[in-house]
């Protein structure tokens, strides 16, 4: 008992200090997150990994869901949902309020759209839903207010989703998407800077590096930038 105790105490200062200034409403015993992150107002439940010094405002996450190091989730209205496959977000993410990812869908080819299996017949709920596949979002992609992304898409790292945008399938590295279904309209840098962004996968760096490269990231970004990296 006192063994059991002496955990239960443990754990029990360790989710303070990780939601120390923080309003939470409810955080599930098999999540992951690193002291350095800050969950704010928000409810984890399942099988979810915060990243370091991550920063979830006023958000919903349900199921099986990464979040990596330094990527900002803002409410409020945000909700990550998965329950088939997972959904894995990136390192210096930015996504916005009122932004919908959602894994898994209803069976429209069905009789029936509706959760029928669960309500009338008694089954387990998920018999009434199907995914394409997981949610793959990569590093420093930036989604937009009132998005929806939909199950088996894979956003390229450094992308970014505009406002408004229902995202339904796979968006190039560096693309600006729009529209719904999004479609390309864009990048935002021309090939050999995108090509070089991608080789030295500066999201990956130690933040000290990333420090001791401030005019990497001071201003509009050119080839001699990226040739000057230390």
């Amino acid at each position: 008992m006192r063994i059991r105790e002496k955990i239960r105490n443990k754990l029990r200062g360790f989710l303070e200090r990780i939601l120390k200034d923080s309003d939470i409403n409810s955080i599930s015993i098999s999540s992951t997150i690193p002291q350095s992150a800050k969950i704010v107002n928000s409810n984890l439940s399942g099988n979810i990994k915060i990243g370091e010094r991550a920063f979830i405002y006023k958000c919903e996450m349900f199921g099986n869901i990464s979040i990596g190091n330094n990527t900002s989730v803002n409410g409020p209205n945000t909700d990550i949902h998965s329950w088939v496959n997972s959904v894995k977000i990136g390192n210096f993410c930015s996504i916005a309020r009122n932004v919908s990812i959602q894994e898994y869908n209803h069976l429209f080819k069905n009789a029936t759209s509706y959760y029928i299996k669960k309500h009338i017949f008694g089954e387990d709920w998920t018999n009434d839903i199907n995914s394409k596949g997981e949610i793959e979002i990569g590093n420093d992609v930036w989604i937009g207010t009132q998005c929806v992304i939909l199950s088996g898409v894979k956003i390229g790292d450094g992308a970014v989703i505009a406002a408004n945008s229902v995202v339904t399938g796979e968006i190039p590295p560096y693309a600006i998407a729009a529209g719904s279904p999004a479609k390309v309209v864009k990048y935002r840098f021309p090939e050999d800077i995108i090509n070089k962004l991608m080789e030295i996968k500066w999201w990956d760096w130690p933040i000290e590096r990333i420090k001791n490269n401030y005019d990497l990231f001071d201003g509009e970004l050119t080839m001699k930038k990226l040739e000057n990296i230390n």
